[in-house]
């Protein structure tokens, strides 16, 4: 009897590719440029990420979204100009299609430097599918990625999601999707009550979870 087919679903920065992308400061600009605009923002303890800042200005304040996006995509595309591919990542894509995975890439960057960085080290062969926020409705910690791979695969009943980050294990752990930490920071998963399946700081280390 045929195996059900099975996905792994990576995040991008500092993930498959280390890059200087800072989304701290990233966060920052956009809060200054909502400032500059007259935007309010509302008071918070934690500080404002750019998917947050990204969903209340195109529910408060639609007309400024353009700007946003401007600002991303400069931070991106200076970030990846300079990014690095991370030791072993190639080889865990070859491995883990050679067991079967079907592999995707699920980013917040843009299209157009996503593809561009994915070329350049020679990544895009090994990947079946790529969403970048040109096809979803909203960023991660949002599923929406999660749930345009499952609309675009839908015979596919097991998928795993591998990234370094908050954002994308709480995004899987709205979907239900198994979440694989790659040299994350635990103690910002443990406090944000991120549940992880398995955690690697090694590439060589993801084929083995599936021996």
């Amino acid at each position: 009897m045929p195996t059900a087919p099975r996905a792994i679903v990576f995040d991008l920065d500092h993930t498959l590719v280390s890059s200087p992308l800072d989304l701290r400061a990233m966060a920052n600009d956009l809060v200054v440029f909502l400032r500059d605009q007259g935007v309010a923002l509302p008071p918070r303890d934690s500080r404002w990420s750019a998917p947050e800042l990204v969903r209340f200005v195109r529910e408060q304040a639609p007309s400024l979204e353009d700007g946003l996006w401007e600002i991303a995509l400069a931070h991106e595309q200076r970030a990846l100009g300079e990014a690095k591919l991370e030791p072993g990542a190639l080889e865990a894509l070859r491995a883990v299609r050679a067991l079967g995975f079907r592999t995707a890439l699920w980013t917040n960057n843009g299209g157009g430097p996503t593809r561009q960085v994915l070329e350049y080290f020679a990544l895009a062969p090994h990947l079946d599918l790529v969403v970048t926020r040109e096809e979803v409705r909203h960023l991660k910690p949002d599923p929406d990625g999660l749930r345009v791979i499952a609309e675009l695969w839908p015979d596919v009943e097991k998928v795993f999601v591998v990234g370094d980050s908050w954002v994308d294990g709480e995004a899987a752990a709205a979907r239900g999707v198994p979440f694989i930490a790659y040299r994350a920071d635990h103690e910002e998963l443990r406090r944000r009550g991120v549940p992880v399946w398995a955690a690697i700081a090694h590439w060589g280390d993801l084929p083995a979870l599936f021996d």
